[in-house]
């Protein structure tokens, strides 16, 4: 499992380089793209209402106050060991980073063929 994250971080290195490279020759030109936000709508600031201070509230001596004791949830005193460690990595980074990569790279197929 480890060379196999071995390989997956050269993979998407060997794509940074590739993409960087791409932009430093002038074949991606990422000023042509336009986002949702550099559509020239300019955001008017709002204006905050001034802080008003906090009135403090004063415990009289009679009453006691309850502290919480965040390690009270184990009442029965045993420890508890898991039987199996979940699996986790190849589904949940390996499936959406394959779709990240198709999709980038028929982007960048699609810039190819306009230029």
């Amino acid at each position: 499992m480890d060379s196999f994250n071995k390989v997956i971080s050269f993979i998407l290195g060997l794509v940074v380089v590739l993409v960087f490279f791409a932009v430093i020759t002038g074949k991606l030109n990422l000023s042509k793209i336009k986002t949702s936000v550099s559509k020239g709508a300019t955001p008017t600031p709002k204006v905050s209402p001034s802080p008003t201070p906090i009135s403090t509230v004063k415990i009289p001596s009679g009453q006691t106050t309850s502290t919480n004791n965040y390690g009270s949830y184990n009442t029965s005193g045993k420890t508890m060991s898991t039987s199996q460690i979940p699996s986790t990595g190849l589904p949940v980074i390996f499936i959406p980073t394959l779709l990240a990569g198709v999709l980038a790279g028929s982007f960048l197929r699609k810039i190819g063929r306009k230029n």
